[in-house]
């Protein structure tokens, strides 16, 4: 697809064409230039023989998360909404699942969460609040958690 600038930023998801404008300017994408009129810049998005627009970008830039080019659309289908299901049903699910686990080889990894609650429940006490949580309060939970996990495994 041949485009001008804008429309090329479009493509790449960026929200403007400056990014682009400094490459073109330093001839770095020189080989997906188009002729076109005297003020007007056009780049070929998949030339031939050539790898596309995009891959090129993505080597000519630095890798970052929020950076367009290096974000992929979510390839996992959708799943059930589960706000959508009654309280019996879910129920229903969430014993079918459960069930499962016990089926499933977990593997070394896997810990032990019985044992895990054990020591979360040592760690945190019982004057420990129930949720909501202060940030301060979810921090400590994560950490106690971490430190629960890392004792259940013995390490």
């Amino acid at each position: 697809m041949i485009c001008n600038l804008s429309e090329a930023a479009l493509h790449l998801g960026y929200r403007s064409r400056s990014t682009l404008q400094r490459l073109v300017r330093g001839g770095q994408l020189e080989a997906y230039r188009v002729p076109g009129g005297p003020r007007e810049v056009l780049l070929e998005t998949e030339p031939p023989g050539r790898p596309s627009l995009r891959s090129a970008m993505q080597a000519l830039t630095q890798i970052r998360y929020d950076s367009p080019l290096w974000q992929q659309p979510c390839r996992r289908p959708a799943a059930a909404p589960l706000a959508e299901l009654s309280d019996a049903e879910l129920a229903a699910r969430c014993d079918q699942v459960m069930a499962g686990l016990d089926a499933v080889e977990l593997g070394p990894d896997w810990p032990n969460w019985a044992l895990v609650a054990e020591h979360l429940n040592a760690f945190l006490g019982d004057n420990w609040p129930a949720p909501p949580w202060s940030a301060d309060q979810a921090a400590t939970m994560a950490m106690c958690l971490s430190l629960a996990k890392e004792a259940a495994a013995g390490g």
